[in-house]
């Protein structure tokens, strides 16, 4: 069963200017964008979700957060749910997705709530440490849910007619509305509606984990829920991109030793035109090297090695490139590839197209997308994905609705 409340946010002043103060997830930020983003306003939220000190010093942190509260840097609304509605580039044309923003309350992962993801320590107790010092959300995880049958979109184009009480326009173009949702009728539907739900986490497994962690150590009833924003599965404004990896070498591997467990096929397309749709008859990854590009096609026999997962799992494309390359050819992980600073992600086709062309890397791994819908049906049937499967976007901005707990 998922259960939803309104809640009292706390979001920044209207007197100031929001434009200078909102800012991307805090774990998105490059470390050379770090400086850029507090440098632009000294209410600007990554100095909270970041921290102006190297390593973080979280009593810092409180101490600004109190700060903040008791200067009406940020001020309290009363209890509701939250609108949020982006407006966003996408090629040529400005597209948009609706979210709600609620407080969930939480649960152990896996029946309801649905991780697609593994997690790893280092952000986890980053997190942690977070809340067990500001004992607030700084910003909203992601979550989709499934409405085939648009009952809540009714409501979202019923409140969009109301004065918002938020709006911003962020660095990169995006516009951010949010309009408060506290009318009974709509506050129960929603409650109503989540009830038989499940939702799965498009972003923030590790700060899910850290407030669950927290409110097992704590044990303290107002730390069971987290702020997270709602977003329908079948919005067609939200975009799941695939992460393609660019190696500053050739990895070692030779051509013909891929026909160990793929079918090669030699691609007449320019890397920025390649077919990236995912095609579960006939799935696929390229390999661009030396100014060729090779449609690696995975055989039949190349998962009979394992059973634990659905066929479904062993043909997404980060599966393929897993077993079939990292672990299958070169006997090796990801994780381990990382550490060695021979890869880096990417989920722009015209920049690993311009990265190949510079001298610093010299092959890539360009995958297909994969659709949410089976991320949704791989959550629900409780396989995590690969490591770095999905980039769900956009992602929602931080700096517009925070949450503190009380007592």
């Amino acid at each position: 069963m998922v259960k939803v409340h309104p809640f009292s946010a706390l979001r920044f002043n209207s007197e100031l200017p929001i434009n200078s103060l909102i800012a991307p997830p805090y774990d998105v930020i490059p470390k050379e964008e770090r400086e850029k983003y507090l440098g632009m306003h000294p209410y600007n939220i990554t100095h909270l979700t970041l921290g102006d000190s190297l390593p973080v010093n979280y009593e810092e942190i409180k101490e600004l957060f109190l700060k903040w509260i008791n200067s009406q840097v940020l001020i309290t609304e009363s209890p509701g749910f939250y609108l949020y509605k982006q407006e966003f580039q996408w090629g040529d044309r400005y597209e948009y997705n609706y979210g709600l923003i609620v407080l969930l309350e939480l649960e152990p992962l896996g029946e309801n709530i649905l991780p697609h993801e593994h997690t790893f320590s280092g952000p986890k107790l980053d997190r942690l440490e977070l809340l067990r010092k500001l004992r607030a959300n700084l910003e909203p995880i992601w979550g989709i849910y499934e409405d085939k049958d648009s009952i809540l979109r009714s409501i979202w184009r019923e409140v969009e007619k109301e004065k918002p009480i938020i709006k911003a326009h962020g660095w990169d173009y995006r516009i951010h509305t949010v309009w408060k949702l506290n009318k009974d009728n709509y506050v129960n539907l929603i409650e109503n509606f989540f009830l038989d739900k499940k939702v799965l986490i498009a972003d923030g497994h590790h700060r899910y984990e850290a407030s669950w962690l927290y409110y097992e150590e704590s044990k303290d009833t107002n730390a069971k829920y987290i702020m997270m924003l709602m977003t329908d599965l079948y919005d067609p404004g939200i975009k799941l991109l695939p992460t393609h990896r660019i190696l500053k070498n050739n990895i070692g591997i030779e051509i013909n030793a891929f026909r160990k467990y793929f079918d090669l096929y030699l691609e007449d397309n320019k890397i920025e035109n390649l077919d990236l749709s995912f095609k579960p008859n006939n799935p696929y990854i390229y390999y661009a090297v030396d100014n060729k590009i090779f449609k690696l096609v995975p055989k039949a026999d190349y998962i009979k090695e394992n059973k634990e997962h659905s066929e479904l799992w062993w043909i997404l494309p980060t599966t393929i490139l897993h077993k079939g390359v990292w672990e299958g050819l070169l006997g090796k992980t990801e994780n381990e590839l990382q550490e060695k600073g021979v890869i880096r992600f990417s989920h722009d086709i015209k920049e690993v197209k311009s990265l190949l062309y510079s001298s610093d890397y010299k092959s890539a791994f360009v995958l297909p997308s994969i659709p949410i819908e089976i991320v949704y049906t791989l959550a629900v049937n409780r396989e995590r994905l690969p490591q770095k499967s999905t980039y769900f976007y956009p992602k929602p901005v931080s700096g517009l609705i925070l949450w503190r707990m009380n007592g």
